[in-house]
């Protein structure tokens, strides 16, 4: 009888050793969820400095929707659109210097791959990311070798 007597009252130590540890889990959940950073962070390193492209970029004004959107991005963050490589290959089919260089003209409101980077690299300096982290993550994303057309 004894056995079993102690048994007992080891399986009621595991089974509240259990019950603490999952209550303790879930206050430290609790907390985290509550201290949680919103998602929109400010950027760890603006992006400052002498632009490439020194060209006026289009008024988004001039756009609706999507175009807009992304003509008014390139406005707001230019040093991380000029830091990037256009993906379409504008640079040797077109001349151009950089991904900024697109919103300079209508090009930007045409092309797909153009507009893709500029949302990817706003949604990635919005998180926080720095410009260095950026154009890694758009060259990761977007890069394919280039064929003439």
């Amino acid at each position: 009888m004894s056995k079993k007597k102690s048994s007992r009252k080891m399986s009621k130590k595991r089974l509240s050793s259990i019950v603490l540890g999952v209550l303790v889990c879930v206050i430290v959940a609790g907390v985290y969820a509550a201290t949680k950073p919103e998602v929109k962070v400010p950027p760890v390193a603006p992006a400052t400095g002498f632009l490439i492209e020194t060209r006026p970029l289009m008024s988004d004004a001039a756009f609706t929707g999507r175009v807009a959107e992304a003509y008014r991005i390139a406005a707001e963050i230019p040093k991380v659109i000029d830091s990037l490589f256009c993906y379409c290959y504008c640079k040797k089919n077109h001349q151009h210097k950089t991904l900024l260089t697109c919103y300079t003209n209508k090009h930007g409101s045409k092309c797909d791959i153009c507009m893709g980077e500029v949302f990817y690299a706003y949604e990635l300096y919005n998180q926080g990311k720095t410009l260095d982290e950026i154009v890694i993550a758009v060259d990761k994303k977007f890069y394919r070798p280039f064929r003439r057309t």
